[in-house]
């Protein structure tokens, strides 16, 4: 049996979630796309270097980790943007300098500031919406001014008498009120949306660029309407002179979108994911599925598998893609948790600040009810009252979720690619149970084909040396794009990049996530 038949044997049957929009595709359409960038002094050397070739076959020449690829690239987005802001902020500070002098410098400072908040503010929708909360801000702000307005200003109509007995009553009823009308508006809605706006600031894959990638993936899709997985089959032996087959199935994505998607916690351009099946002396023994950066392991006994039309099991197990992410799960599962993430802490942090803001507006509520749920949940948790996920599952007077919590939603009621067989025999969730309806109804375009296209990378292409990352470079390491599937990204403090565990020693993955089950 050959490698590509070995591979079709055994390839899985991934399922998305209903409104999911990117699926997995060839690199060639996306590397058309991009451009690339240096991201250290080694890149720069080397930057232009082999500048007459295509993206596909030039970044397999680089010899240097120290480049990042940038799919959307329009001026004027986001970190464009200031750079045209900056520049042309000194020519007019000093245009103004040479044509008014002190005057002239202030205005244009002033045009500036103005200048910049603007693009802060349309740079992404998301940051749109912190607009009903200033002006919540300052509506609260002149409600506290307007007493010290009012009383100390003497009045030849009003009395003292009446101003302080009459009115300043009146007044402190109406400022409680509002006030904790106001408060009520900006938790509910605003405080949720404080975690994915600070990570939107410090991400150059912004809610914006994940909308224009989405635009730019569905022009792909209409002349490349396949899927397609990258296949390597590697042999190895053990110690114990097993034989060892490994299949691996890697995907790539264009984008990773799962903040917006289902409130996650990052947002990158590429995404690279992969599901491995392992055959011992030629007979399946488990299924490797990456996960975050890491992975998790399923017997071969215990995987959900396809059935064909006569009822009868293949040998193709059943992955379920989680919404945005990508991430894959043996089975349809819906995760609402901040610590499935390891890597993202500032993100983390954000959420576990979110709960404890919802949980004192329970606890001094004038609702009796609200105020018992945070004094029962007080009394409940204890001395694990501040740890990551102590307030997770609590609910408010309304009987919904204090804390808008990250998902992970790989509920598989959506499109699926690969084997066609009986496929109402697969287990799903409903995504619109866990999500807004706005969310899970959202537009997406599909590949038009259902199974796959099939691509060995045996002998390995040029793009596979590829070093660099295969998305914008962003301050956090978890809003940049991934590294390649044979690479792993660069650690503090280390030379170049090394090899990842799973590509260059699958059996010490495997061992790796065995022992983690244990």
């Amino acid at each position: 049996m050959t490698e590509i038949d070995l591979l079709e044997k055994y390839e899985p049957v991934l399922r998305f979630a209903k409104s999911e929009r990117f699926f997995p595709m060839a690199v060639e359409p996306y590397l058309e796309r991009c451009s690339i960038f240096p991201s250290g002094p080694q890149g720069v050397v080397e930057a232009f270097a082999h500048l007459q070739e295509p993206m596909p076959s030039r970044i397999g020449k680089l010899k240097s980790e120290q480049f990042y690829l940038r799919f959307v690239n329009k001026p004027l987005n986001d970190s464009d943007a200031w750079l045209w802001w900056a520049a042309l902020s000194i020519i007019g500070v000093a245009g103004g300098w040479f044509l008014a002098g002190l005057s002239g410098v202030e205005a244009i400072i002033a045009i500036s500031l103005v200048v910049a908040i603007t693009i802060f503010i349309f740079a992404s929708p998301i940051r749109l919406r912190i607009i009903p909360a200033a002006f919540a801000a300052l509506f609260f702000i002149a409600l506290e001014i307007a007493p010290i307005w009012f009383f100390l200003r003497p009045s030849e109509y009003v009395s003292i008498q009446v101003e302080y007995l009459i009115l300043l009553p009146l007044y402190l009823i109406v400022l409680f009120y509002l006030s904790v009308r106001t408060m009520k508006f900006i938790l509910e809605r605003v405080v949720p949306e404080g975690p994915g706006m600070v990570m939107d600031m410090l991400s150059q894959a912004t809610e914006k660029i994940a909308q224009e990638s989405f635009l730019e993936y569905s022009k792909i899709l209409e002349k490349d309407p396949q899927p397609v997985y990258y296949g390597r089959v590697v042999f190895e032996e053990d110690a114990n002179k097993n034989r060892w087959t490994i299949l691996q199935y890697h995907y790539f994505y264009a984008f990773n979108d799962w903040r917006l998607a289902a409130n996650g916690i990052n947002h990158h351009e590429g995404d690279w994911e992969m599901v491995a099946v392992y055959l011992k002396n030629d007979q399946p023994y488990a299924v490797l599925f990456s996960q975050h950066g890491a992975g998790n392991i399923e017997k071969w006994e215990t995987v959900n598998k396809a059935v064909d039309k006569f009822e009868k099991t293949t040998t193709h197990p059943i992955v379920y893609v989680a919404l945005g992410s990508h991430a894959n799960y043996s089975k349809p599962e819906a995760i609402r948790s901040p610590s499935m993430y390891k890597p993202g802490r500032l993100q983390r942090l954000l959420f576990w600040t979110d709960g404890v803001i919802h949980y004192l507006f329970l606890l001094f509520n004038p609702n009796q009810k609200a105020r018992q749920i945070a004094l029962n949940e007080l009394q409940v948790q204890k001395s694990h009252f501040l740890t990551e996920d102590a307030l997770m599952n609590m609910r408010d007077e309304a009987d919904h979720y204090v804390v808008s919590l990250p998902f992970e939603l790989a509920t598989g009621d959506g499109f699926r690619v690969g084997f066609q067989g009986n496929n109402l025999r697969e287990g799903v969730v409903k995504s619109s149970s866990y999500l807004k309806r706005f969310v899970s109804d959202r537009k997406t375009i599909r590949p038009q084909k259902k199974e796959w296209r099939r691509v060995l990378l045996n002998p390995e292409p040029g793009w596979v040396q590829y070093k660099g990352l295969w998305g914008v470079k962003s301050v956090l390491n978890d809003e940049s794009g991934p590294p390649g599937p044979k690479w792993d990204r660069p650690r503090k403090k280390q030379l170049g990049v090394h090899e990842r565990i799973r590509w260059s020693r699958p059996l010490d993955w495997l061992a790796e996530l065995e022992k983690n089950i244990r």
